[in-house]
């Protein structure tokens, strides 16, 4: 990882200690790998947890209790007299998700083991984690390329811009978990808020980055309804043992089609080696099969997501800032992948895959003056366990380019492939003079001007309109095949 790693237990104390959060029972479960906030817990987090999904659940509420506590009467207060609405409406959908419930109640746990008088029970941590689907966020542009368009040991480069605004204070505390399971399902990463288990933006042990966009993103109260954060969660981790890479794709379409979406979405499936798609789910519906590669654009190599559609032959409205990106030529790097996006999003992560659990991530976001680097098998590298996942899972005998793997590694990106723990951001052209600093200014563009469908605000005034639909849904939770 770039920048201070804290290996080892005690110095996990020690940053509690000056955090001020108390030592905590669990603490053999979780290691902070790097920390920068500022006095008003602003900044950011890289935290590895292991265990079982309860035990890594209770490591985050221990970690993170003052900040959930924060961000839960951040919602209460915007929710006002509409709040039990909401904790019977969320409580009543499918959270079938492997091990989902444990980790919140694992997240209760923690939080009480140090604010032992803390008003917080399970459904509040439900409406913690899918503000994004009652509030309608999501977003809001992703890319994604290979083949001919990568070089050296990348194999797919895969980006995620998440786009809206927010009341909430607690999401300028970005936190990066690393989750361990000792269940034998798969190891993966979410970056989002204190106190996350749902998914806004995910990698799995595969390369596969997750992600959602909104697109007729009405809610509408079903009960037994897949919400759109815990459908990204399902399709992400809970792929079945020993499943070849190139079946990823076919195995979410079955899972997808078989709930009833409380809101409308796109979800990225972005499977590397272009064996993934997205998919177009709909309000109080299904998903659609997903749009996948095609030949007709860039050969099949390039997969681009905004909030409009497309049927993957040109490219979606809003994202023509990532259409000359491609026309521009090849092959692509990390660092121009990155930061091509600019810096106006909440948060901004990009992936370098080279094989399965050996990639490159690279984040950041609203608050913070430049990106954090981390390496996959640095996130893992404390684990005291075997690994849990499908490690034979791979990709079935041709049926992903090389990637170029016989080219020489390319040097043409912004950065020269500096080695600065926070190399610099950007302005609107993505360059970069390749200076080496820790934390640099960072710039409020959008990626090349593109509109973005950014809220200042959540509108949560549908939920009291749509409350009495509970009462009367006759839609019941549909069993996973």
């Amino acid at each position: 990882m770039r920048g201070k790693r804290l290996p080892g237990l005690t110095a996990v104390l020690c940053l509690l200690a000056l955090s001020g959060v108390s030592s905590p029972a669990g603490a053999q479960n979780f290691e902070i790998l790097d920390q920068q906030l500022d006095a008003n817990r602003h900044g950011y987090t890289v935290i590895h947890v292991w265990g079982s999904h309860r035990q890594m659940g209770r490591a985050l509420g221990e970690v993170f209790a003052a900040d959930i506590l924060d961000g839960m009467q951040e919602v209460r207060t915007e929710l006002g007299d509409m709040y039990g609405t909401a904790r019977t409406v969320i409580a009543d959908t499918d959270w079938s998700a492997r091990g989902i419930t444990e980790e919140i109640a694992g997240v209760v746990e923690g939080v009480r083991e140090v604010e032992p008088s803390a008003d917080i029970d399970d459904a509040d941590i439900m409406v913690l984690n899918t503000f994004g689907d009652w509030g309608y966020y999501g977003g809001c542009r992703s890319h994604q390329c290979w083949g001919s368009f990568v070089s050296g040991a990348t194999r797919t480069l895969s980006t995620r811009r998440l786009d809206f605004g927010t009341p909430f204070q607690a999401v300028l505390h970005h936190v990066l978990v690393a989750f361990d399971p000792d269940d034998g399902s798969p190891r993966w990463v979410n970056l989002a808020w204190p106190g996350y288990v749902t998914v806004i933006t995910g990698v799995n042990r595969y390369g596969t980055l997750v992600s959602l966009h909104d697109y007729g993103s009405s809610f509408q109260i079903v009960s037994g309804g897949l919400l759109r954060c815990v459908a990204t969660r399902l399709v992400l981790c809970d792929v079945p043992p020993g499943l070849a890479l190139d079946r990823h794709l076919a195995w979410a379409e079955g899972e997808l089609a078989s709930a009833t979406f409380t809101t409308g979405t796109f979800i990225n499936y972005y499977v590397p080696e272009g064996l993934g798609g997205v998919f177009t789910c709909t309000t109080a519906g299904s998903c659609n099969s997903a749009r996948r590669p095609r030949s007709e654009y860039f050969g099949g190599e390039v997969l681009i997501t905004t909030n409009s559609q497309t049927d993957g032959t040109s490219v979606p409205s809003g994202g023509e800032f990532m259409d000359d990106y491609y026309q521009q030529g090849k092959p692509k790097s990390l660092a121009d992948h990155f930061q091509l996006m600019g810096t106006g999003g909440l948060h901004l992560l990009s992936l370098d895959y080279r094989g399965e659990q050996d990639m490159t991530m690279w984040f950041t976001g609203r608050g913070l003056s430049g990106r954090v680097e981390v390496e996959w098998s640095e996130l893992f590298a404390g684990s005291p366990q075997p690994d849990g996942g499908n490690s034979d899972a791979g990709v079935a005998d041709g049926s992903g380019p090389d990637g170029g793997a016989d080219q020489p590694a390319s040097d043409d990106g912004p950065d020269g492939g500096t080695t600065s723990d926070h190399a610099a951001d950007s302005s609107e052209s993505g360059a970069d003079d390749g200076s080496a600093s820790d934390r640099v200014a960072d710039s409020d563009d959008d990626g090349g001007g593109c509109a973005c469908a950014t809220r200042s605000a959540y509108h949560p005034g549908h939920l009291l309109l749509l409350a009495l639909a509970l009462l009367t849904s006759r839609r019941r939770r549909k069993p996973r095949p």
